[in-house]
């Protein structure tokens, strides 16, 4: 076996998506073994809400739900993002190396390897410096107005976001990188007043000039994450009894949302 799986995805829903990270942080968390990187998109768009937010003061759901969006909820913290137009990555791995034990150095060591990546596609990105938003708005803003110490900035702009999840012995690192314009759209679903959303972020696209970089991008990851760890991938195939529980928790999770379970 090499040093660490990979898992080249085909788009799917919200729901099939969450339902594989849940799945990855519990094989690992129970299991041990090689970190896991995932990079898949989702057909349809969906929201992806942050594990402690309240999906009725967050956003508009019936909104979203006219629009034929899939609205679930992330395993990982972080506030409400629309995922259209962009390349998501989860990093699924037992704490410690060669991520680091901290909670800081794992995001900053992924970053890196994020950063990296996008440099070779010709956008000038970088860490981004902390900002912190504090008070009431801050559950119900949306994951694009922040730019803390470990998301990733292009002319000052944010153009990719993260949010982790630690169990005992393991983590999994949500990423969403936009590569074309798609993710500002949420402002029409988000509670309260979030105009100009289009303003603090970029895309691949807008820095290049080039649309079509989610295969190129793919790969530029997967070669960087590779001289992070040390060696090749080898592909993650999951047997057919892993297959049939990942189907069942994403019917879970559509009904559980459908029958307005979603808030805790």
């Amino acid at each position: 076996m090499g040093g660490w799986l990979l898992i080249d995805d085909e788009p799917a829903c919200g729901a099939r998506n969450m339902a594989v990270d849940e799945f990855l942080l519990k094989r690992v968390e129970n299991e041990g073994g090689a970190p896991v990187l995932r990079l898949y998109s989702f057909r349809p768009p969906a929201i992806t809400l942050g594990y402690h937010q309240e999906a009725g003061r967050a956003i508009d759901l019936a909104a979203a739900a006219s629009d034929g969006l899939d609205v679930v909820r992330r395993i990982t913290g972080g506030r409400a993002l629309l995922h259209d137009g962009e390349l998501t990555y989860s990093v699924t791995s037992p704490v410690g190396r060669p991520f680091g034990r901290g909670l800081a150095d794992t995001f900053l060591a992924i970053a890196g390897v994020i950063v990296s990546a996008l440099r070779r596609t010709g956008v000038k990105a970088q860490i981004g410096g902390a900002q912190r938003e504090d008070g009431a708005g801050a559950m119900t803003s949306p994951c694009l107005v922040s730019t803390g110490r470990h998301e990733i900035t292009a002319g000052g702009r944010k153009i990719s976001g993260s949010a982790q999840r630690r169990t005992g012995r393991s983590f999994i690192q949500h990423g969403s990188i936009l590569l074309r314009s798609g993710s500002e759209r949420i402002e029409r679903y988000l509670s309260g007043e979030w105009k100009g959303l289009a303003r603090m972020i970029t895309t691949v696209e807008a820095e290049t000039g080039n649309r079509d970089m989610d295969r190129e991008l793919r790969g530029h990851i997967v070669d960087l994450f590779g001289e992070h760890i040390g060696g090749k991938p080898e592909k993650l195939v999951l047997p057919e009894d892993d297959l049939a529980a990942i189907d069942g928790e994403t019917a879970l999770k559509a009904a559980e949302f459908f029958a307005g379970k979603a808030d805790r």
